[in-house]
C-alpha cells in the first residue's frame, strides 16, 4: 500500500502593509487642519480676556499716608492735615456752615509743568465719590509747578453724619483718571476731630 505524502502547510496569507508613502501624505494634509484648529482656539480665549474697547481701564495707583509723599505719572501729593468742621471759610468773602472735611495738602508737578493742574480732588466714601466744592478760594484745579511744591487747602461738603469711618482722598492730574496714575491717601473719619470752623489755607508756596 502506498503511503501519500503529508500536505505541506500553505503559506500564511500576507497582512498587507500601508505603504509610508500614504502615511506621510496622510499626515501632510492632516497637519494644516489641526493648526487651524490651535489657532481659532487661541483667538477665542484671546478674546475673552481682552477688555471691550469701551471698558473702563484701572489706574495705577500710588497710595500713601496723611504726612508722606507719593508721586505718580506727573504728580507728587502731601497730605499735611485733614480736618473736621461745622462750619468753614477762606478767610475773605466765603463762609459756609454744615458738615465739612477740609484737607491741607501740598503738590507739585514731577516732569511738565506744561497745562499741568490738579483737575481731580475727590473723597471716596463708602460706595459714594465727593468732589472737592468749587466754592470759595480754595486749591481745586491748582495749577502745578515741576519739582516746586504748592501749598493750598480743599474742602468737602458732606451729608450729616457722614464723618465717620473709612474714606479716601483721590488725587490726578486728569479728570479720566482710566489708565492714568492717581494717589490715594485713605482716612479714618473716626480719627478725625471736629471744629466748630475752620479756615482754608491760601494757596501758595509749600513751606
Amino acid at each position: 500500500m502506498t503511503i501519500p505524502p503529508p500536505p505541506v502547510p500553505s503559506s500564511p496569507a500576507a497582512v498587507p502593509v500601508a505603504p509610508v508613502t500614504s502615511r506621510r501624505g496622510f499626515l501632510r494634509r492632516a497637519a494644516p487642519w489641526a493648526l487651524s484648529v490651535v489657532l481659532v482656539a487661541a483667538a477665542w480665549g484671546l478674546t475673552q480676556v481682552q477688555k471691550h474697547e469701551d471698558a473702563p481701564y484701572e489706574s495705577f495707583v500710588s497710595s500713601t499716608t496723611v504726612g508722606e509723599r507719593a508721586e505718580t505719572r506727573n504728580l507728587s501729593v502731601t497730605v499735611t492735615e485733614v480736618h473736621a468742621a461745622r462750619s468753614v471759610s477762606d478767610g475773605q468773602r466765603w463762609r459756609a456752615e454744615g458738615t465739612w472735611l477740609v484737607v491741607d495738602f501740598d503738590a507739585a508737578a514731577l516732569d511738565d509743568q506744561f497745562g499741568a493742574l490738579l483737575a481731580t480732588t475727590d473723597l471716596r466714601l463708602g460706595d459714594r465719590t465727593y468732589s472737592a466744592t468749587e466754592r470759595g478760594d480754595t486749591a481745586k484745579s491748582m495749577v502745578l509747578v515741576t519739582g516746586v511744591p504748592r501749598h493750598g487747602s480743599i474742602a468737602f461738603e458732606l451729608p450729616e453724619g457722614a464723618l465717620t469711618g473709612p474714606a479716601t482722598l483721590v488725587f490726578a492730574t486728569e479728570y479720566d483718571t482710566s489708565a492714568d496714575g492717581v494717589i490715594e491717601v485713605p482716612v479714618d473719619l473716626d480719627d478725625v476731630p471736629m471744629q466748630n470752623e475752620v479756615e482754608l489755607d491760601p494757596v501758595g508756596w509749600a513751606r
